[in-house]
C-alpha cells in the first residue's frame, strides 16, 4: 500500500456543508412558502372583502318591512362590483334564520353567530364550488316581523386565487433566488476558507523526511490553530525521541569502542598463554573489563530511556517510593558488606508519587550505586525518605536523600556532574560518568528537582530529590 494513500473515504467538509445548507435552506424556504401563501391569501381576502362588505351593506339598506311583507329591493350597484371583467359568479340569499329564503339561492352556507348590522366573512362550498361569503343580520324593527333577516352574499374565488398566486409566486421566486445566491456564496466562502488548510497539507507533504521543525500556522483559520499546535507538539515529541536515539547510537559507538578493543586484546593475550597459571590473570582482567562494559551498556540504555521520557508523555501511576528504596538497599547490602560500607535506610510510612515505576527504581539505584562506588571502605551511606508539606491543601513533595561521608564533590564542579560522561579527577576510574546524568533526566521527566549539598557535618555528599507527592490512597 502506498504510504501516502488515504486509509478510506473521508467526509468532505464542503460537500457536508452543502448538504446541510441545501437541507436547512429548503426547509426554511418551505416554511416561508407556507407563511407567504397565508399572507397573500389574507391580503387578497382583505381587499376583496371590502367590496363584499360594501355590497352587503347596500343590500341590507334596501330591505324593509311593511304591515304584510318583507320587501327586498336589491340594487344593481350591489352586484355590479363583481361583474366588470370578473370570471367569478355571485350568489346571494335573504331570509329569516332557520326558515326558507325570501329571495336568492337556497342552501348557501350559513355563518355561525351573527350580530345585528355587523358583517361576517367566511369560506364555504356551494354546489361543489369554493366560495368566499359575507353575512349580515338585518333587524326589521316591526312588531309584525319580530325576526331579523339574514343577508348572505358570496362569490367564487377564481379572482382571489389569481391574485394570491401572483403574490405568492412573486414572493417565493425572489426568496428562492436569494436562497440560491446565499448557498453559492456560502460554498464559495467555504472553498476559500479551506484553501489555507489545503496549502498547509501540501507544505507538510513536501517537507523532507527528517524535517521535524514546527509548522507555521500562517494563514490557517483560528479554528485550525489548535490542530497545528497539536501536530507541532507531536513532532516535538518525535524530534526528542529521534534525538535521544541519535545520541544513544553516538554515545554507544564512542564509549563502547575502547572497552571492546580492550576485551579483544585481553582475550588475544589469554589465548597466547600455554599455562593455566599464566592465563588466569588475563582472564581476571578480561572478566573485570567485561563487567565494566556491561555496566556501561546498561547505563547507556538507562540514559536513553530517561532522555526519551523527559519532556514526553508516559503512563503515570501511583508509586510508593518507600518499599522501592527499602528493597534496593537490601539488594545492595552484599556489595556494601564486601567494601565494609554501612548502608542503611531511614523513613516511615509511605512516600507516594505519580510516575513510572521502572524509571523511579533506576533513579534510586543509580544514586545508591554511585555512593557505594565513590566512598572509601568503611564509609557510611544512608537513604532517607521524607515529606515536604505544601503551602496549601496539596499533597506536598516527597523528599529522597542519599548521603555519604566520602570525598564529596567540590561546589564548583557540582553543576558539571550532571553532564554525560563527566568524571571527577579521582583515582576511581570505574565509573562511566552517566549515573547522575541518568538521575537528572528521570527527575526532570517526573517534574521534580535535584540538588547537591554537603553531607552531615560538612563531610561527604548529600543528593536530595524532591518529587510532587500523590494525594492517592
Amino acid at each position: 500500500m502506498n504510504a501516502g494513500a488515504s486509509p478510506g473515504p473521508h467526509r468532505s467538509l464542503k460537500r457536508g456543508l452543502a448538504l446541510w445548507l441545501v437541507g436547512v435552506l429548503t426547509a426554511l424556504l418551505g416554511m416561508d412558502a407556507w407563511f407567504s401563501y397565508r399572507d397573500a391569501l389574507a391580503a387578497a381576502n382583505q381587499a376583496y372583502d371590502r367590496s363584499l362588505s360594501a355590497s352587503l351593506k347596500g343590500i341590507a339598506e334596501r330591505i324593509y318591512a311593511t304591515d304584510q311583507e318583507v320587501v327586498v329591493d336589491i340594487p344593481y350597484s350591489a352586484l355590479e362590483l363583481f361583474e366588470a371583467g370578473s370570471s367569478d359568479r355571485v350568489f346571494y340569499s335573504v331570509g329569516h334564520p332557520d326558515e326558507d329564503v325570501i329571495t336568492g339561492y337556497d342552501g348557501l352556507p350559513a355563518p355561525g353567530r351573527l350580530r345585528p348590522n355587523e358583517a361576517v366573512f367566511y369560506d364555504g362550498v356551494y354546489k361543489g364550488q369554493a366560495l368566499r361569503l359575507g353575512a349580515m343580520l338585518k333587524p326589521l324593527y316591526r312588531t309584525e316581523f319580530p325576526k331579523p333577516v339574514v343577508v348572505i352574499l358570496g362569490e367564487t374565488t377564481h379572482s382571489r386565487q389569481d391574485v394570491v398566486q401572483t403574490l405568492f409566486l412573486g414572493e417565493i421566486g425572489r426568496k428562492a433566488v436569494l436562497v440560491v445566491v446565499a448557498l453559492g456564496v456560502a460554498l464559495l466562502a467555504t472553498r476559500q476558507a479551506v484553501k489555507p488548510i489545503e496549502r498547509l497539507g501540501t507544505a507538510i507533504r513536501k517537507r523532507p523526511e527528517d524535517d521535524l521543525t514546527p509548522i507555521e500556522a500562517g494563514e490557517v483559520p483560528g479554528e485550525v490553530v489548535p490542530l497545528v499546535d497539536a501536530i507541532n507538539l507531536h513532532m516535538d515529541r518525535i524530534a526528542r525521541m529521534v534525538e535521544a536515539r541519535r545520541r544513544f547510537i553516538t554515545d554507544a559507538a564512542h564509549q563502547l569502542r575502547t572497552p571492546l578493543a580492550v576485551l579483544n586484546t585481553q582475550a588475544e593475550y589469554a589465548l597466547r598463554q600455554t599455562e593455566a597459571a599464566d592465563m588466569r590473570p588475563a582472564v581476571e582482567a578480561f572478566h573485570q573489563s567485561l563487567g565494566s562494559a556491561i555496566r556501561l551498556t546498561n547505563q547507556l540504555l538507562s540514559l536513553s530511556r530517561a532522555e526519551s521520557a523527559n519532556g514526553l508523555l508516559f503512563a503515570h501511576q501511583p508509586v510508593d517510593l518507600s518499599p522501592v528504596a527499602r528493597d534496593l538497599v537490601v539488594e545492595l547490602l552484599p556489595l556494601a558488606a564486601r567494601r565494609q560500607i554501612d548502608l542503611g535506610f531511614e523513613g516511615e510510612g509511605s512516600a507516594r508519587v505519580e510516575g513510572h515505576p521502572l524509571l523511579l527504581r533506576e533513579m534510586i539505584a543509580n544514586l545508591v550505586d554511585n555512593a557505594l562506588r565513590y566512598i572509601p571502605e568503611g564509609g557510611t551511606v544512608t537513604v532517607a525518605l521524607g515529606h515536604r508539606p505544601a503551602a496549601g491543601d496539596g499533597a506536598g513533595q516527597v523528599s529522597l536523600r542519599v548521603t555519604d561521608d566520602g570525598p564529596g564533590i567540590p561546589e564548583a564542579q557540582r553543576g558539571n556532574v550532571f553532564l554525560r560522561f563527566f568524571r571527577l579527577d579521582t583515582r576511581n576510574h570505574q565509573g562511566s560518568g552517566l549515573g547522575l546524568a541518568i538521575v537528572r533526566e528521570i527527575v526532570l521527566a517526573h517534574g521534580g528537582e535535584i540538588t547537591l549539598g554537603d553531607g552531615p557535618g560538612g563531610r561527604g555528599l548529600e543528593v536530595e530529590i524532591r518529587l510532587p507527592g500523590s494525594a492517592g490512597p
